[in-house]
């Protein structure tokens, strides 16, 4: 009878125990299997950045390099210095050349202002003589058709004896001088016509010195183009940071010889990062940008992170692949895609690192 009552008094415990753990495990289960219907679960996602390569556009060796992997930098520190001797050396012959024809370039234009000062007075010297001549010619011609009257009336005079012969000679005489001051005048007008001629015709000499300067200029630009251009490959052999960021990996050490295109570092802003959860296409439907992400990162167990879907990829990882997988045997075996997914963190932290492994669990009852 004691027995009997001892496995009825354990029973009697056993069975409660046994309810609650059921209960338990109908809670959990309901539970999983709610998160299960509620939420895409991805276990393989990754956080990425935008990892900049800083490569070198001209060739050298490199002569110092300011900075290791893990240090921060800001947008325009320099990063690597290439050797760029001769280009410096060019860039100074350049800048002589530059400086002679700029000389040579400023001595034409002082020389076509004297010119054009010289060519303005002598063309106004030329009009004002051509004025005076004209003038000059037209009293001579006045005095010329009066020398001519008195002449004709004293010679009227003279037939009828009433002036001495001497009277009608000098009448004579200032009729012939007349017109030898009117042929002169003739001549001082038609020089004075020539010396505008003259004048405008040393305009020409200006168009010359003109084009002399317009050829000159073009040599100077083409010159300043071409020290600009040094100067660029100068500067290019500073290579600086593109952004405030971090450097992530360096792939040469100072006195290596680089070529153009090589790749000498890597450098990434540590706060803009984002997750990549490849989804499966199977999951893929009801997953809508917006929706709200829960983030465990592996590297800090116990923390979580809250993001955001941002965008959804529009077409699947397989489609990107460097060695595609066609199927020329026939042979077909189907495997279930993935499409990636972009997930934003709403607070963005400098701990998180490019390649960590994160699991996501997205809400599609968003």
């Amino acid at each position: 009878m004691a027995e009997a009552a001892r496995g009825r008094t354990g029973l009697g415990w056993k069975i409660p125990l046994a309810l609650v753990l059921i209960l338990a495990l109908l809670v959990v289960g309901g539970r999983w299997l709610h998160h299960r219907l509620t939420h895409v679960h991805v276990i393989d996602a990754r956080i990425q950045a935008d990892l900049i390569v800083v490569a070198s556009r001209l060739p050298g060796w490199i002569v110092e390099m300011d900075v290791s992997e893990g240090d921060q930098v800001e947008a325009g520190q320099r990063l690597v210095a290439v050797d760029g001797t001769e280009a410096q050396l060019s860039g100074e012959v350049l800048a002589a050349r530059e400086r002679t024809l700029a000389a040579e370039r400023e001595q034409l234009k002082a020389e076509l202002t004297l010119m054009e000062a010289r060519d303005a007075s002598r063309l106004a010297r030329a009009r004002q003589r051509l004025v005076i001549a004209v003038a000059e010619h037209e009293r001579r011609e006045q005095d010329l058709s009066k020398a001519q009257s008195d002449y004709n009336r004293v010679r009227d005079l003279a037939d009828d004896a009433m002036v001495s012969e001497q009277e009608l000679d000098d009448a004579r005489f200032r009729l012939d001088s007349a017109r030898i001051a009117l042929n002169r005048s003739a001549a001082e007008r038609d020089e004075a016509e020539l010396a505008i001629t003259e004048a405008e015709a040393e305009l020409l000499n200006r168009g010359v010195l003109e084009a002399r300067l317009q050829a000159l200029e073009a040599r100077l630009g083409e010159l300043q183009a071409e020290r600009r251009r040094v100067d660029l490959d100068v500067d290019d052999r500073m290579l600086r940071s593109p952004i405030d960021g971090v450097i992530a990996r360096t792939f040469v050490n100072p006195g290596e010889y680089v070529q153009p295109g090589q790749n000498l570092l890597m450098v990434h802003a540590p706060g803009d990062v984002w997750i990549e959860a490849n989804v499966k296409e199977t999951q893929l439907a009801p997953v809508q940008v917006g929706q709200h992400v829960d983030v465990r990162v592996d590297a800090f167990r116990g923390e979580r992170f809250a993001g955001r879907v941002e965008r959804v990829g529009t077409a699947a990882t397989s489609e990107f692949a460097l060695l595609p997988s066609p199927n020329p045997s026939g042979n077909f075996t189907k495997t279930t895609q993935r499409v990636p997914v972009r997930i934003a963190l709403d607070q963005p932290d400098t701990r998180l690192r490019p390649g960590m492994m994160v699991e996501v669990s997205i809400d599609i009852r968003d």
